[in-house]
């Protein structure tokens, strides 16, 4: 199964405001005139166990495309990126139309590409129609993904202006010779400088997103960026290990022999570290790759990892809705023809049974630090995990590398740096 992107893989201070909210955002409903949907029902009438509804909304634009990036990105063109605006918002129409969106959303997260590549006028474009066709639960996460050098104060206050109450910034190292060598188009003083105009625009709620493993990385690097991160005191950090996906430059030169990684146990060591001196610094991991201050944590993410319901707007963007899994036309010219003649753009449809449902609510719950709620399990399938997955459950409470605590089953802290091999264990054959 392919993850939904949490943070930078992709891709989320809990109810905070990072900002002054826009007039659209303090409106009970999300409404630039305080009004609700029709379609907004009471609350009991959505799923107890369901975190979402969230929105995803894909900006698939960039200045220069990272030598690691997999995600559904194309350099910048003035011209698309008009008629993919006004596609978008022929889609956030649409899709604030389903009878299922019977909640207001709980979080709206705004990813790419490089959304912050958007002039104002367009952030300011984009982010009402969000409040226009969608309830807003009150204390709703809204969050962009930013990154250095882009960000000037006109795009700062049209974020502000929109009710966004949460920034990510892409930094991934501090070492301008290791940010040159993954095709990044910053520097650390680049960074800095953004990061001290974000503070000063009021934001209060920041992700800093990190990468470790990378070509060339020593541990020593790896530490002075953790150092440095730590010392601008953002709410939250993402620590993601690389990963080499077909069809990248860095791909295309691992195979040809060309690209020298860290060896596993130098990762590892770099996984550890990041888990020692961020907890040192007050920081909770609460997902394998995420961490906050407490009460920080990002909405969004939560929303992904308890196997929650999410809209996905943007081309490739992928949605959660209804029993199945659904992706967006690739291509933005191929995205806005669709909606011109008013049909949602989807090129793919996989249905989610039950279960493939419970096995998702598994894998992704259990990267969780507070891991899957058996009860919450029981009451959303009928089976708790156990009688699920008799099996599985069995042989990693008694090989340790599950603990149940609490009512609750959770990875024991060996599995966390093998997660995915212990996950596997939850979509292979009950014996």
């Amino acid at each position: 199964m392919k993850a939904p992107r949490a943070e930078a893989r992709t891709g989320l201070g809990a109810g905070t405001n990072a900002a002054p909210a826009g007039p659209a955002a303090r409106k009970a409903g999300g409404r630039p005139d305080g009004s609700t949907r029709d379609a907004c029902g009471p609350a009991a009438s959505w799923p107890e166990w369901d975190a979402g509804p969230a929105l995803y909304v894909h900006v698939p634009y960039c200045r220069q495309r990272c030598y690691y990036c997999d995600f559904n990105t194309y350099l910048l063109d003035p011209e698309g990126k008009a008629r993919y605006l006004a596609a978008l918002q022929r889609e956030l129409a649409l899709l604030a139309t389903d009878p299922g969106l019977t909640r207001p959303l709980v979080s709206v997260y705004v990813g790419g590409g490089t959304p912050s590549i958007l002039e104002p006028a367009e952030l300011e474009r984009l982010l009402g129609a969000v409040h226009r066709h969608f309830c807003l639960a009150p204390d709703a996460e809204i969050t962009v993904e930013c990154n250095p050098g882009t960000l000037d104060e006109g795009r700062l206050a049209a974020l502000r202006d929109g009710g966004v109450t949460r920034l990510s910034l892409g930094l991934q190292a501090v070492q301008d010779e290791l940010l040159r060598a993954m095709g990044r188009d910053h520097t650390w003083a680049d960074f800095c400088a953004t990061y001290r105009r974000v503070r000063q625009a009021g934001f209060d709620n920041v992700n800093i997103d990190l990468i470790f493993g990378l070509p060339g990385q020593t541990l020593d690097q790896w530490e002075a960026s953790l150092r440095a991160v730590v010392d601008l005191d953002p709410e939250h950090v993402s620590c993601y290990g690389l990963e080499l996906h077909p069809g990248t430059p860095f791909h295309r030169w691992w195979e040809a022999g060309e690209l020298v990684l860290p060896g596993e146990d130098a990762e590892r060591a770099m996984f550890d570290l990041a888990y020692e001196r961020l907890g040192a610094a007050g920081f909770v991991r609460y997902e394998i790759s995420n961490f906050a201050r407490p009460g920080r944590e990002s909405v969004h993410n939560r929303v992904y990892w308890l196997n929650g319901s999410y809209l996905g707007a943007g081309p490739g963007a992928w949605s959660c809705w209804r029993g199945e899994r659904r992706r967006n036309r690739l291509h933005p010219a191929a995205y806005a023809a669709e909606l011109a003649e008013d049909r949602l753009p989807v090129d793919v449809r996989e249905p989610v049974d039950r279960r493939r449902a419970m096995e998702e609510t598994m894998i992704l719950g259990l990267r969780l630090a507070e891991g899957v709620d058996e009860a919450r399990f029981a009451r959303r399938f009928g089976l708790t995990p156990a009688e699920a997955f008799p099996a599985a459950v069995a042989r990693l409470l008694d090989e340790g590398w599950l603990v149940r605590e609490g009512g609750r089953l959770r990875l024991s802290p060996g599995a966390v740096p093998v997660a995915n091999s212990v996950l596997a264990y939850f979509v292979e054959p009950e014996e």
